[in-house]
């Protein structure tokens, strides 16, 4: 495996996934009311042609990619706790900021960075030919960690 073809194609999406980023986070995404997240990580894995993308009852977004027999699953939660006292944050929480270093706002560490970072990890993986005929990736956004840890897996 080549980690170099790995690290350039993460940069080539770069630009792409700072702005997949910061428009789940425009959405408060409270345990429970997820919806609004959910719907634009499954606009994105549609726009990467994800093989198979589905919303299953509970509210979770389920992205398949590769037609392997062996599966690999990439799980991110992508509800949060709420704001606070929005006069606490000393940017709004939900317009966030970005700088050459990093990206700020609701959730972007826990955990809507790591959805972006599956389904693009996801996509590079189609685009090196790392999937093949042996291995289907499976990433998931998850609702209401927050609030009923491991719910949203039993009903999975």
């Amino acid at each position: 495996m080549d980690y170099n073809k790995i690290k350039e194609a993460a940069q080539n999406y770069e630009a792409d996934m700072t702005k997949f980023l910061r428009e789940i986070v425009k959405f408060p995404g409270e345990s429970s009311d997820e919806k609004a997240h959910i719907d634009r990580i499954a606009a994105e894995m549609r726009k990467l042609d994800f093989d198979k993308v589905e919303i299953d009852g509970m509210g979770n977004v389920l992205g398949y990619m590769g037609t392997g027999k062996t599966l690999i699953g990439f799980d991110a939660h992508i509800d949060t706790v709420g704001i606070g006292n929005k006069s606490n944050w000393t940017f709004d929480p939900y317009e966030g900021y970005e700088n050459e270093t990093e990206i700020g706002g609701r959730g972007v560490s826990d955990q809507c960075g790591g959805i972006v970072s599956a389904v693009y990890g996801a996509r590079i993986m189609k685009d090196l030919g790392l999937l093949n005929d042996k291995y289907t990736v499976l990433v998931t956004g998850t609702v209401q960690e927050e609030d009923c840890d491991g719910l949203c897996w039993q009903y999975i």
